[in-house]
């Protein structure tokens, strides 16, 4: 047995042999639901049943955490958030976003398996074909990536390091901001007529590179700081701040309102108390308007650990 072999065996307190039988049956210990998408319709998650999801954040711990992350990347990484990923693109008058379709389920079995063979250095563990096959079947539902795996995310990151890497050092020779988060690339300039070469500059290089990403051509957008400019959600307003943007704020208003009246649903006065910290995180000065508005004692109920004084 090699390093790798006996750290997840004393780890797990199971032979390797049982749980390489565990990880042959994998695919089949995931339950599907759906849950709506901000932008409307609905997206498929395939979560891994508990104990699998131990062993998913075993070999997060173990091996993906140690590979690298290309700094323009914000998705799924601590002490980072889409208010950092947006302010980077706050000054630019020029923003291009492009999106992957089906980005994780694009992400197979064969593509981490040479991944992991071509960054063993940076493991700093033996590891044989044998143990890639083990954790390719653990990591994945039928060879591929799902939403709701705790693995996906971090490998999402680690894999495209040398196409973060191309697009940065692309961008960054033309003076044009890149930043990814998941599925999601953001690129912005000051200059005109910069951005609209990337999309053939970023199509030509996907012809070579070893996972097949395609371009989800119906969500390409340009903008300028004549139109409305959003990263993330989030909007950049012609002030150089960054908003949660003036219809979400209405919304927001009206279940307040309703919360204060107390004709608000329970499944409403969840959303609103979770949406609260997230406004927070985003504008926390409009949250001293709503105080204004609404009364110190309502905003406290909905933000219980903030302090609005």
């Amino acid at each position: 047995m090699n390093i790798f072999q006996e750290e997840i065996s004393r780890h797990f307190e199971k032979s390797y042999r049982d749980i390489f039988q565990y990880a042959s049956r994998a695919s089949r210990r995931y339950k599907s639901y759906t849950i709506p998408k901000k932008t409307g319709g609905s997206r498929k998650i395939v979560q891994p049943s508990k104990e699998l999801k131990e062993y998913q954040r075993y070999l997060i711990a173990t091996i993906f955490n140690k590979l690298p992350v290309h700094d323009a990347v914000y998705s799924y990484r601590e002490g980072r958030s889409i208010k950092q990923m947006a302010e980077k693109h706050i000054d630019a008058r020029y923003l291009l976003r492009i999106d992957f379709k089906e980005f994780f389920p694009s992400i197979r079995g064969e593509h981490i398996r040479e991944f992991l063979t071509d960054n063993i250095h940076h493991i700093e563990l033996s590891i044989s074909d044998y143990d890639l096959t083990l954790i390719n079947l653990l990591v994945c539902k039928s060879n591929k990536l799902t939403i709701g795996a705790p693995s996906s995310p971090i490998i999402s990151n680690t894999i495209l390091y040398e196409l973060d890497k191309f697009l940065f050092d692309t961008c960054h020779a033309e003076n044009i901001i890149y930043t990814r988060y998941a599925d999601d690339l953001y690129f912005s300039t000051m200059y005109p007529n910069k951005l609209q070469t990337l999309l053939p500059i970023l199509k030509q290089y996907l012809k070579t590179f070893f996972i097949r990403l395609a371009i989800n051509e119906d969500k390409n957008i340009y903008t300028s700081k004549k139109r409305k400019q959003q990263v993330t959600g989030l909007t950049l307003t012609t002030d150089k701040k960054i908003s949660v943007g003036r219809k979400k704020k209405r919304y927001i208003r009206s279940l307040i309102h309703k919360y204060s009246q107390q004709n608000i649903t329970g499944e409403e006065a969840n959303y609103l108390k979770g949406y609260m910290s997230y406004l927070y995180s985003i504008e926390p000065d409009y949250i001293e308007n709503l105080v204004r508005k609404y009364s110190k004692e309502t905003i406290a109920e909905l933000l219980p650990l903030k302090n609005n004084n």
